[in-house]
C-alpha cells in the first residue's frame, strides 16, 4: 500500500504539488492522469524519493520512504522512464539483469527469469539478447526496460509515461501486454500518462490530477459517467474531441431497451467509442447505458463492422 499524506512540493515560488492526499492499494494497476505539467510525475516520484516533497509523508507498506536507506528503496522498487533509458554499452541482457545483479542473483536464476520475461514481452530470447540497444527499435527498447523493471520480482513498479514516445502499433502493443502481465504478477503499479485513452484502457483506478491538486479518484467507468467537477469533465471532453462518440453509435440504431434486473453503467452520450472498448477489455460482459440505451460488446463489434463497409465503400 502506498499513502501520500498532505504531500505539497514547491519550487521557488511555484507549487508543484498541493496538500495532495491519496492512498494507492496493493496490486492495483493506478493510473495518475491529467494534462503536462499537473505534477503527476512529480508525485510519482516522491514515491522512490528521486523528488523530496516540500511537506507531507510518502508510506509504503507503513514505512515512511524518507526515513527508509535509500538504495534498499529503489533496489525493490522497478522503474520504467518515457524511454527504455538502456545502457548503450551493455547487451539486452545485461541491461534486464540489472537488478539481478545488484542483488547477486546467480547466473543461471538470472538466465532464466529474464529468458521467461522476454518471451513474455514477445521479444524470443535467442534473438534479442545479445543485440545492443542501438539495433532496438523504440517499441523493443521499452520492451527490455519493462523486462528490467520486472526482473526481480519488485512488489511496486513505477512507470513514468512508458508509452509516449511510442508510435500507435507499438503503443497499442504495450498496453495490451501491461495488462497481461498485470494480471500474473503480483505488484502495485503506479503508471502515469497524460493519454485519458491509456488510462481508461490500462487502469484499475485513476486519480485525476490538475495543477498540483488531486480533482477525483475511482474506476474510470465511474469517473468518466461522474465528473467530480468542470476540470475533470473538460479534460475528458478534450481528449474526446474527434473520436466517434457513443451517440453516434445510437445514431447508427444500435442499442436495446434495459430489460428486467439488468444494471447497467450509465455513461454520457459524449464518451468516446474508445473508451467503451477500455472498459470491455477490462470486463467483456459490462453493459452501458446511453440516453436510456443499453449497449453491449456486441453492439461495438457490429459497430465496428459498419464502420469497416463505409471504408470499403469509399475506396
Amino acid at each position: 500500500m502506498i499513502e501520500f499524506e498532505n504531500i505539497g512540493k514547491k519550487y521557488d515560488d511555484q507549487n508543484a504539488l498541493k496538500n495532495l492526499t491519496l492512498t494507492i492499494n496493493d496490486g492495483e494497476l493506478f493510473v495518475l492522469v491529467g494534462p503536462s505539467g499537473s505534477g503527476k510525475t512529480t508525485l510519482l516520484k516522491t514515491i522512490n524519493q528521486l523528488v523530496v516533497p516540500t511537506s507531507g509523508t510518502v508510506k509504503v507498506d507503513g514505512e515512511d520512504v524518507a526515513k527508509t536507506d535509500l538504495r534498499q528503496l529503489r533496489r525493490h522498487i522497478g522503474y520504467v522512464l518515457q524511454t527504455g533509458a538502456l545502457f548503450p554499452n551493455l547487451t539486452v541482457a545485461q541491461n534486464a539483469a540489472v537488478q539481478l545483479d545488484a542483488l547477486g542473483w546467480d547466473k543461471k536464476a538470472k538466465e532464466d527469469r529474464i529468458s521467461a520475461l522476454m518471451a513474455k514481452v514477445g521479444l524470443p530470447p535467442k534473438t534479442f539478447l545479445q543485440r545492443m540497444p542501438s539495433e532496438l527499435s523504440g517499441g523493443e527498447a521499452q520492451r527490455v526496460g519493462i523486462v528490467r523493471s520486472l526482473a526481480a520480482k519488485p512488489k511496486l513498479i513505477l512507470m513514468d509515461e512508458p508509452f509516449s514516445a511510442l508510435d500507435p502499433v507499438s503503443r497499442r502493443q504495450l498496453q495490451q501486454i501491461m495488462i497481461e502481465l498485470h494480471r500474473e504478477i503480483d505488484a502495485t503499479i503506479v503508471f502515469v500518462t497524460h493519454d485519458m485513452h491509456e488510462a481508461t484502457l490500462l487502469a484499475d483506478r485513476v486519480g485525476v490530477v490538475y495543477h498540483g491538486a488531486l480533482q477525483q479518484v475511482g474506476p474510470p467507468n465511474e469517473v468518466m459517467a461522474n465528473p467530480a467537477n468542470e476540470v475533470v469533465r473538460q479534460f475528458f471532453d478534450a481528449e474526446s474531441s474527434g473520436d466517434r462518440l457513443l451517440k453516434q453509435v445510437l445514431v447508427a440504431g444500435l442499442g436495446r431497451e434495459k430489460q428486467p434486473g439488468e444494471t447497467p453503467l450509465k455513461v454520457r452520450n459524449s464518451q468516446t467509442v474508445f473508451e467503451w472498448a477500455g472498459m470491455l477489455e477490462r470486463r467483456a460482459d459490462q453493459l452501458i447505458e446511453v440516453d436510456g440505451r443499453v449497449l453491449t460488446i456486441h453492439d461495438l463489434l457490429n459497430y465496428v463492422a459498419r464502420l469497416g463497409e463505409e471504408s470499403d465503400h469509399d475506396q
